[in-house]
């Protein structure tokens, strides 16, 4: 069941308009999946489930790192460069371009989206609402971060107190949902829009999240950025 909320729009073109946001209940991860392979009546035991997972996460490498785009019922995977080259006679270098490993809905992931079944909720207005990020160092939005740089999240209903550890903007790992890292500075903190600077991130996929108190205080509200921002 998937759940969901309604909350006014924070872009300037959607100002009459609402958007949806989901409401996650909690976060699965690799031990989660091992979990549900080894059930009752799998027939799979801890060390198969983790060695075949193993195995097809290194197949996938081995066929990514090879340079071939990999087509999977789950997921597509398949490598790009990003950057401007100045010409045709131009090459690759690593302080202009980067490559990228892009994933997307495979066939039964795209299916599902049909299936989901959708239950309706009310949440308090303050719920905070990200709906674009800004990279300082390469103006692109909701793409990438460059860590140490300045980073613009744009939205509605995201202010909250820095001062309080529980709050403000975290980016969480999409490989390991136990890796959360705070923002620590900001220059600037408004209901729809925070500025501030990049945390020290490792390469790979984040989950931008913003937290917030309500107003009596009792309880932390989140809001997340629907596009994973890679380093």
């Amino acid at each position: 069941m998937l759940k969901y909320a309604l909350v006014e729009s924070g872009i300037a073109n959607e100002q009459n308009g609402c958007t949806a946001v989901v409401s996650s209940p909690e976060v699965k991860g690799l031990n989660d999946v091992i979990d549900f392979m080894i059930s009752e009546g799998t027939g799979l035991t801890r060390p198969q489930a983790l060695a075949y997972f193993e195995k097809l996460t290194q197949t996938i490498e081995y066929f990514v790192g090879q340079g071939h785009r990999v087509v999977t019922p789950l997921i597509r995977v398949k490598p790009t460069i990003s950057g401007v080259f100045s010409d045709k006679k131009d090459s690759f270098d690593s302080s202009r371009h980067q490559i990228n490993i892009r994933t997307t809905s495979g066939l039964r992931l795209r299916e599902l989206s049909t299936k989901i079944k959708l239950e309706k909720v009310d949440v308090s207005s303050q719920i905070p609402v990200p709906q674009l990020f800004i990279d300082g160092s390469s103006q692109e939005v909701n793409t990438s971060a460059s860590p140490g740089g300045i980073g613009v999240l744009k939205g509605s209903l995201m202010k909250f107190d820095s001062s309080d550890a529980a709050q403000g903007v975290f980016f969480i790992s999409e490989d390991d949902s136990t890796n959360i890292v705070r923002v620590n500075a900001y220059s600037g903190i408004k209901p729809s829009e925070i500025h501030f600077q990049i945390p020290l991130l490792s390469s790979g996929s984040y989950t931008i999240v913003v937290r917030t108190r309500t107003k009596n205080g009792n309880f932390i509200q989140k809001g997340e950025l629907k596009q994973t921002i890679n380093v």
